[in-house]
């Protein structure tokens, strides 16, 4: 049981350093930071004060994210 746990795991452990699956994950990432910047922009342009105060703090966290105690 245990090499099969190992085979399984060196096989994906692979696939993280394959050039297609790193262009993707950085597509990804890309679009998903330019619907939140296009959410944040919805949310400052709002009437409503309060939609805009809590646009004005999701643009501070966008700008300058939380680390967790690792520093990630």
């Amino acid at each position: 049981m245990k090499p099969f746990i190992l085979i399984t795991v060196l096989l994906l452990a692979g696939c993280a350093t394959n050039p297609e699956v790193q262009k993707s994950t950085s597509r990804d990432r890309t679009m998903e930071n330019m619907a939140r910047t296009a959410l944040i922009q919805e949310m400052l342009i709002s009437p409503d004060p309060h939609v805009r105060a809590k646009g004005a703090e999701a643009a501070k966290e966008f700008v300058n994210p939380k680390k967790n105690i690792f520093g990630w």
